[in-house]
């Protein structure tokens, strides 16, 4: 018996910035950069194969003519990948009825830094700091838009599209310049900030991925800043205490107290696959810092604590797109 085909869909960024870092025999190409999840590399399995198309930012582009059992867009910047996510949504609106479709584009163009605080409001233990986009063209736009939408000092500034703490600051008052930034029309992003140190002055950020409904933890970091990430996180011996305490609580006593959260935001999104970057703190409140389809999940490393529960994720991806492609 064949076995079933399944299109991964990637995208060319609005700016068509995109490196290419091999081109293999069979045409596919090994490509780097922001803005698709690029899950593809990590899903090979006995039960499918898989293809990879790249939509550009031009028109009139020419699919290859294949059988295919279902399609999973791994397109999932909303910010940056406009274009090809309107490319991706035209090729699903005329083959959805035939295969499955995995993180259909027009569910994915909703996952705003905006829209998800306007979406996920009114969630029992959910808290989503309110967040809105701005245009500013002076530091005296960006203080008009704190001031008319009652936020409070402080308030995260960040530049649309960029992640991983990239032109991400915290204006503590109206002293800041913005220095850093062009300002020049382009879309930023305000959130309100949220003291989130537990009483050891310790912040805490977990990575949580959903697959088909069902949560699983990819990481958790722990760090004195507030702005959280691995490469100012607390010594290893200190650190490996905190992750050893996640990943044994994990599957038995946390996740069914998350369960029931996640399962409204996943009802909401409908999504087939994201990620989660939050906090959790000791009665199980979720405070959410960012959530999309663009997370970094699957790594060649294996060294860490985690690396049971990322094969977890990594079977019920394949597991999702075996079972529901047709």
């Amino acid at each position: 018996m064949a076995k079933k085909n399944i299109l991964f869909l990637n995208g060319v960024p609005d700016d068509n910035s995109l490196k290419v870092n091999q081109i293999h025999k069979n045409g596919n190409i090994k490509w780097g950069g922001s803005g698709s999840a690029n899950l593809s590399d990590f899903l090979k399995n006995d039960f499918f194969d898989r293809s990879m198309v790249i939509f550009d930012t031009r028109g009139g582009q020419e699919l290859p003519r294949q059988m295919i059992h279902g399609v999973f867009n791994q397109i999932s910047d909303p910010d940056t990948h406009k274009i090809s996510l309107q490319r991706a949504d035209d090729f699903y609106k005329a083959v959805a009825k035939h295969v499955a479709f995995f993180n259909p584009p027009s569910l994915v163009m909703k996952t705003t830094r905006d829209n998800i605080y306007r979406l996920l409001q009114g969630i029992d233990k959910l808290h989503v700091p309110k967040t809105v986009k701005l245009q500013p063209r002076s530091p005296a736009d960006i203080y008009d838009v704190i001031k008319n939408e009652n936020f409070e000092f402080p308030v995260i500034f960040r530049q649309a599209g960029d992640h991983g703490g990239i032109s991400t600051i915290r204006i503590d008052d109206e002293t800041e310049q913005f220095y850093p930034f062009a300002l020049d029309g382009r879309d930023h992003y305000l959130t309100q900030f949220v003291d989130y140190a537990n009483d050891d002055g310790i912040y805490a950020k977990y990575r949580l991925v959903v697959v088909d409904g069902e949560v699983f933890i990819r990481h958790a970091i722990f760090s004195k800043e507030w702005m959280v990430h691995a490469r100012n996180q607390l010594d290893e011996k200190e650190s490996q205490q905190y992750k050893k305490d996640i990943v044994d609580r994990f599957a038995k006593e946390i996740k069914p107290k998350l369960q029931p959260i996640i399962t409204e935001i996943y009802n909401r999104l409908k999504l087939d696959y994201f990620g989660i970057d939050c906090n959790i703190d000791s009665n199980m409140n979720l405070l959410i810092f960012e959530i999309n389809a663009n997370m970094n999940v699957f790594t060649k490393s294996k060294n860490t604590l985690f690396s049971k529960h990322i094969e977890m994720i990594r079977s019920a991806l394949i597991k999702m797109l075996k079972n529901k492609g047709k």
